[in-house]
């Protein structure tokens, strides 16, 4: 004799057996009170999980997920435009700093007869560097990257509340 167990009851429940194992289980059942049981019970779940009826998405599933996806693309790509702009800004600032030493460096070159129209240039340009950086605007400079670092903040805060709020975290 075989051994039933729950797996070959909800087999024979679902008619996957042959003919002769189908014989078999049947036979067990009507001779067992105790399988009798366990069969009455896997029969009545096995109707109840057949009454069920499946979950469906609402009909407007698909645009709220593309909605959701649209929004993210777009506040990425927001991000992308704002430090794109944030790196320019400190790209001039080096380059600007660059051109500076350039032409200090330039400047201090004892100045030759072929080099004097290079050296009144380089003068002009010191100079206007020099008043661009001097003590007064570098004040503005400096107050000028505190307010692009307290924006990027915000902006990375409002990004990390956003995406916490849409996990459900």
């Amino acid at each position: 004799m075989i051994n039933i167990n729950d797996e070959l009851l909800n087999k024979y429940l679902d008619d996957e057996l042959n003919r002769e194992e189908k014989d078999l289980v049947k036979t067990a059942i009507e001779s067992s009170s105790e399988l009798k049981k366990k069969y009455a019970a896997l029969l009545d779940a096995h109707s109840l999980l057949k009454n069920i009826e499946p979950d469906s998405p609402s009909l407007n599933f698909t645009k709220l997920v593309m909605n959701k996806i649209s929004s993210k693309a777009s506040t990425a790509r927001q991000q992308k435009y704002f430090l794109f702009s944030i790196l320019s800004f400190f790209g001039l600032i080096v380059l600007g700093i660059t051109g500076y030493v350039l032409i200090q460096i330039i400047s201090s070159i004892q100045a030759s007869e072929s080099t004097e129209l290079v050296t009144t240039y380089s003068k002009g340009i010191g100079d206007y560097f020099l008043n661009l950086f001097g003590q007064k605007n570098l004040s503005i400079f400096g107050s000028i990257l505190s307010l692009i670092m307290l924006v990027s903040g915000y902006f990375l805060f409002e990004y990390q509340k956003q995406s916490k709020k849409n996990f459900g975290h």
